[in-house]
């Protein structure tokens, strides 16, 4: 058994299942089970992509779903968000581009915003008196509702209400039908009842491929035989005559009705009017390259079929099929403004790839498509082709996360800088990334961030030698080993030459060991000393020359080799090491106010 939730969740475009979902939750909030009907559950049995149009079914007072929906009060307090952008209760936030209600059937067609069509109706028995004549109707259960209908693949509905959801009611076992790929009636008077159902049973044996069953067979030849096609009024010829101009096959669709000598059933006067056929095909073609709608494939079919009327003709059957006022004058006008549209498309004025996307763009989409059946001109096929297939790639890649990663976001102006992109790289304008970037910031009105202040060079220097905290730290002198070699000490006193001094790291340093000596005064805990320190470029020797004789043995992460000691001085530090050695060992304190060991001139 298939799983009807999955067949709504994955079937249904995403604008659709939001129409449905929403609906389902409106009507549950008013105590009201709501049913997807009809038309809409047979294609998402048969597994079409999705519906045409919706179609749904109440059980109950339908005016408690229309309210929210006519009333322009009610519609802003149902699609008002909550403090915080969480919609409202039910989350019911649809927008309605247009309701025309039917208080005769209980019903209404409506088109939300984005232009999802549904009828909603209220569950209904009917009554027939006679053939072609309204039915008498009165409320009714859901199953009232199926048993009316004209086949069984017809009489299905799929419950919409949250604790329901996706439960199938089938009554007339409607899916074994679709299986077995029939069209069944329901009973013996059906095509008497209601004539437009032998069109109805044409329209799907054209376009699904299933065949009547037996019975249904007799009972069609039984009614053709009594001529009751005959006896339809012009609003149930025109609703039938608007279905079959929205059909994908319509050209074979009329054709049939012709032999069959059935058109004269929707308008004598077409039943004598030359009709080009192979016209049908052409506009079906267009449309598949165009991504037509609905509207504009209606259009140019009902243009192909009253091509050959007269004026005043055709204005009649205009105004008997379209009925719609706009539709009904971009009907009458057609080939005049296409040729008009063409003589801009072949001008000055769309030379460019951007001034031809701009002309298109804000054309008519009716006007375009009949140009792209009717125009046989190279110039104006190549522009349309190049607006219908080599554009809408170009446009799908265009930047816009990295807009957004600039910083500006959606709303107007962003889609109006994304539209001047596009334009730019249908002109081939836009070269390089580095290009496309600066073009995002100048029409975004989007500053350069600063760049960053270089760290000051003196400030550098000055912190390279300084602690974390801003201490004197100790640096590792070593004084010149082969003066105590030479003045006669033991190895020992020779390793203690090396002493300890605090000095600042922000004292002057050479670079590179070829320099001069630089001396440089530190404080101690018993005087001054004076030292000399030469540091090698990049972490080399260090030597010191020191005179005091208690100076300390410091540490430094770069320890190296000691640089030669001038002559002049050997002899005083020899002289004081030695006599060093010889000393008991004895405490002192650092510059810092540590005590330190010294034995025989070595601190511990």
């Amino acid at each position: 058994m298939p799983d009807y939730n999955f067949l709504m969740d994955s079937r249904l475009r995403p604008d659709q299942l939001r129409v449905v979902n929403q609906l389902g939750r409106l009507a549950a909030s008013q105590g009201l089970i709501l049913y997807l009907a009809g038309s809409s559950a047979r294609d998402l049995i048969l597994g079409f992509s999705s519906a045409r149009d919706l179609s749904f079914v109440v059980e109950g007072n339908m005016q408690k779903i229309l309210r929210p929906l006519t009333s322009r009060a009610a519609q802003r307090a149902e699609t008002a968000r909550r403090p915080g952008g969480a919609p409202d209760n039910n989350g019911f936030d649809l927008r309605v581009a247009s309701l025309n209600p039917d208080s005769k059937l209980n019903r209404a067609r409506v088109v939300f915003e984005g232009g999802v069509g549904a009828e909603i109706a209220m569950s209904r028995s009917e009554v027939y008196g006679a053939p072609g004549k309204p039915p008498t109707v009165s409320p009714g259960t859901i199953f009232d509702d199926l048993r009316r209908r004209d086949f069984s693949i017809d009489a299905m509905a799929i419950s919409l209400h949250p604790n329901s959801r996706g439960l199938l009611l089938d009554p007339t076992n409607g899916a074994a039908d679709i299986e077995r790929r029939e069209l069944r009636a329901l009973h013996s008077r059906s095509f008497f009842d209601d004539p437009s159902r032998i069109y109805r049973l044409i329209r799907l044996n054209v376009r699904l491929d299933f065949k009547p069953d037996e019975k249904t067979e007799r009972w069609l030849g039984m009614a053709l035989e009594e001529r009751v096609w005959e006896h339809l009024s012009e609003e149930q010829q025109g609703r039938e005559l608007l279905a079959i101009l929205g059909e994908e096959s319509s050209g074979k669709l009329i054709k049939q009705l012709r032999d069959r000598d059935l058109i004269a059933g929707l308008d004598r006067k077409l039943a004598s009017t030359r009709i080009e056929f192979d016209k049908f095909e052409r506009i079906r073609a267009a449309a598949r390259t165009a991504g037509a709608s609905e509207d504009a494939v209606v259009l140019l079919n009902f243009h192909a079929l009253a091509s050959k009327l007269t004026g005043g003709e055709h204005n009649r059957l205009a105004k008997k099929i379209l009925r719609d006022a706009k539709l009904i004058k971009t009907a009458l006008n057609l080939e005049r403004e296409a040729g008009q549209l063409a003589k801009v498309l072949v001008s000055p004025k769309a030379d460019k790839p951007s001034q031809i996307y701009t002309v298109l763009s804000s054309a008519a989409p009716p006007l375009v498509l009949f140009l792209l059946v009717y125009d046989t001109r190279a110039a104006v096929q190549n522009r349309l082709k190049a607006f219908f297939t080599k554009y809408p790639a170009i446009r799908a890649e265009l930047p816009r996360s990295e807009l957004q990663g600039l910083g500006m976001p959606s709303g107007p102006k962003f889609e109006k800088v994304i539209d001047q992109i596009f334009l730019d790289q249908l002109d081939g304008k836009i070269k390089s990334p580095q290009q496309l970037t600066k073009l995002l910031m100048d029409y975004g009105g989007i500053k350069p961030p600063p760049p960053p202040a270089p760290a000051p060079k003196a400030a550098a220097k000055a912190s390279a030698g300084k602690s974390p905290i801003g201490r004197p730290v100790a640096l590792r002198v070593e004084s010149q080993q082969p003066a105590a070699v030479r003045a006669g000490a033991p190895p020992e006193a020779a390793k203690s030459a090396k002493s300890t001094v605090p000095i600042k790291r922000d004292s002057p340093e050479t670079k590179r060991p070829q320099s001069p000596p630089i001396s440089t005064k530190a404080k101690g805990g018993a005087g001054s000393i004076a030292a000399v320190v030469t540091k090698r470029a990049g972490g080399g020797t260090v030597a010191t020359r020191a005179s005091h004789p208690q100076a300390q043995k410091v540490t430094r992460p770069s320890q190296t080799r000691a640089r030669k000691v001038p002559d002049e001085r050997k002899s005083a530090v020899s002289s004081r090491l030695s006599s060093g050695s010889k000393r008991k060992p004895k405490s002192t304190k650092a510059a810092g106010g540590k005590q330190t060991t010294i034995r025989g001139g070595k601190p511990n």
